[in-house]
């Protein structure tokens, strides 16, 4: 399924992410480009959920929604348990609704 090389592609940009902050050369600004990165993917993946295999919006959230299981591994490591829930649900939320953005996109296009 498509949606494998999108969580792939997730999945290293929160292993980059999480050795960076883990080690003591942590580049000031690096998050935000690779966050970028994660934006653009989860799009596509949208997008492509729609052009390639005719997926219906509802469909293209649920993508994203699987999708941000590729990042939630990483709040373990890098949060306190009481931001663990809270980050949890945001990335969710906002991983559904970048997947239908872009799944709306590619409607339109």
């Amino acid at each position: 399924m498509a949606s494998k090389k999108f969580l792939a592609i997730i999945f290293i940009v929160m292993v980059i992410i999480v050795v960076l902050r883990l080690s003591h050369h942590y580049p000031p600004g690096i998050q935000t480009p690779l966050g970028l990165l994660a934006v653009i993917v989860i799009g596509w993946a949208g997008w492509a959920a729609v052009k390639d295999y005719g997926f219906d919006l509802k469909q293209t959230g649920f993508v994203g929604l699987l999708l941000s299981f590729g990042t939630h591994w990483a709040l373990l490591i890098l949060h306190s348990p009481w931001e663990v829930l809270y980050f949890f649900l945001v990335n969710s939320i906002l991983y559904a609704v970048v997947a239908a953005f872009g799944g709306l996109v590619g409607k339109e296009i």
